[in-house]
């Protein structure tokens, strides 16, 4: 059996904070679990999505894997190799074998470099100093991703969101990467433009057989480009399914109740609402024992006491929930 390309085991990444002790001028130190024991595999060539509410800790997760933050705990390996255990002759090996898009199309553009610039910039930092080399290898990027080439000295304010994106797109490809972490990159566009963009970003995936970890919240999004997905609440997986199985039976109370909330495009059609109660609890304190139980209308004893682990109910389908 072929090793996963990529394995997450364990990883948490926690954020120190100072917050008011027991006196008036005193304060303690405590910690905001952004992620708190997060484990899956990703394949060659799929496409793993991680979903969940703003805050979940999913974002964090993929700027971990791209070494943007260093975790607190827990070991990410690429290859076979932990990504922050590497002899420094290989770390600039590795950071190309692993690219980000992120979620907005304009901030993520340096407002003063031309197209060229942008796409060529990766290039350049890792040794393609020849200029004419530099620019060829832009170019067809520019049309991999459907920029015209006439395009290629104008600047980022001169373009829509979604081929500001599209040069997103390219600047992640410059390297030839195994891996791409997508950071929701489609949510700041409209609607008729995210459709082109998950086609491009398909149509890229079969051509130079990338891995995709899609980062959303938007469930109908993920479906459609999705392999696996990871459902993430308050720094936890909480299940984990292909994505037949996830929607066609989800298992644990949150993600019943995420699917619920899915808009259907027929007023005459009426769908199971699962309502949730209160709001998410503050990762600088979260509850003990399964972190859903404070809004799980389900929750006994055990919830509030035993954290559930993530457990196999058949077939990779996997859901953390002491009910089951």
């Amino acid at each position: 059996m072929a090793k996963p390309l990529l394995e997450v085991k364990d990883l948490k990444v926690y954020y120190p904070v100072k917050v008011k002790g027991g006196g008036l001028f005193k304060t303690e130190k405590k910690f905001v679990k952004a992620v708190d024991g997060v484990s899956f595999t990703v394949d060659a060539g799929e496409t793993f999505g991680l979903v969940g509410e703003s805050g979940c800790g999913k974002s964090t997760t993929g700027k971990a894997i791209v070494k943007l933050l260093t975790p607190t705990a827990g070991t990410i390996s690429f290859e076979g190799r932990d990504l922050f255990d590497l002899p420094k002759q290989l770390t600039d090996e590795y950071k190309k074998k692993i690219q980000i898009i992120f979620q907005d199309p304009y901030s993520s553009l340096d407002p003063r470099f031309t197209v060229e610039r942008i796409i060529g910039e990766p290039l350049l930092v890792h040794g393609m100093t020849n200029g004419v080399e530099r620019r060829s290898r832009v170019l067809k990027l520019m049309e991999d991703v459907g920029i015209r080439s006439e395009f290629l000295r104008r600047y980022p304010h001169e373009f829509s969101g979604g081929q500001r994106q599209r040069i997103g797109v390219a600047r992640a490809l410059a390297l030839n990467p195994s891996l791409i972490v997508c950071d929701e990159p489609v949510s700041a566009l409209d609607v008729s433009i995210q459709a082109q963009i998950l086609n491009l970003m398909q149509e890229l995936q079969a051509k130079y057989n990338l891995t995709y970890i899609f980062i959303s919240h938007n469930l109908s999004v993920v479906k459609h480009i999705c392999d696996r997905i990871a459902v993430m609440y308050l720094g936890n997986i909480v299940e984990l399914a292909g994505k037949n199985e996830l929607f066609g039976g989800p298992m644990h109370p949150y993600t019943k109740a995420l699917m619920a909330a899915i808009p259907v495009p027929d007023p005459e059609v009426k769908t199971l609402s699962v309502p949730l109660e209160g709001d998410v609890p503050s990762p600088l304190n979260p509850p003990p024992g399964c972190c859903f139980h404070t809004r799980c209308k389900l929750a006994r004893e055990e919830c509030r006491e035993v954290k559930p682990p993530l457990r196999d109910m058949g077939g990779g389908h996997l859901a953390a929930c002491h009910l089951l």
